[in-house]
């Protein structure tokens, strides 16, 4: 059965036939300084597909009527619509994951960092387009040596890092390039393989 509404114990109508899917009580405030407790029903909406929550019953407000929910989506004609809802619910949840998780791991990557390749891509001070390595941070505030030997101030939020190549993507994802560089065992190391350098040529990069 769905919910099934009823006057002074006499059923009088029913409605989501076959689309109840749980049941809750809330508190609820029926008026500004009155407070009780509802009863809700998630339920399926066929048509839209989708669910949405209701509020069938306000308790203890001396209602004549009130409403029966039960629970029926598994066995009504709409379970394997829901079933399906579901699954692709689930699918996207980890895709939203995923791309989270990939979005935070290139984030990480491109971090400013001493010893990092950055180029300047805002600002009035260095040109844009200037590239050159990280040999200072404080708050945010960079310094950077560029390729000609001079050092160039900016801020963070001027710049963009280098990870392995300008338009580089990895090809699996983000997030196993991540642990790939985290498993370099110091910054050195990292410094190179994000830089794309050999390791012999890579210089302290926190010296200036």
């Amino acid at each position: 059965m769905p919910i099934t509404y009823y006057t002074n114990n006499e059923a009088t109508s029913t409605s989501h036939i076959g689309c109840v899917i749980k049941t809750q009580s809330r508190d609820y405030r029926a008026m500004s300084d009155v407070y009780t407790t509802a009863d809700y029903a998630l339920v399926w909406l066929p048509e839209e597909q989708r669910t949405e929550w209701k509020r069938i019953n306000i308790l203890y407000m001396g209602c004549d009527s009130h409403g029966v929910i039960e629970v029926d989506i598994h066995s009504g004609e709409y379970a394997e619509d829901y079933e399906i809802f579901l699954f692709l619910e689930k699918e996207a949840e980890k895709a939203l994951k995923k791309a989270r998780q990939n979005r935070e791991a290139k984030e990480g990557l491109k971090r400013v960092r001493k010893g990092r390749i950055c180029r300047a891509i805002k600002g009035r001070k260095v040109p844009k387009g200037t590239e050159g390595k990280i040999f200072y941070v404080r708050g945010n505030r960079i310094g950077f040596k560029g390729n000609d030997g001079i050092a160039h101030w900016i801020n963070d939020d001027q710049i963009e890092v280098m990870y392995r190549s300008w338009d580089y993507e990895p090809s699996d994802s983000w997030k196993k390039e991540y642990k790939r560089y985290v498993a370099l065992d110091c910054h050195v190391k990292q410094a190179s393989y994000a830089n794309n350098e050999a390791p012999q040529n890579l210089k302290n990069p926190y010296a200036a």
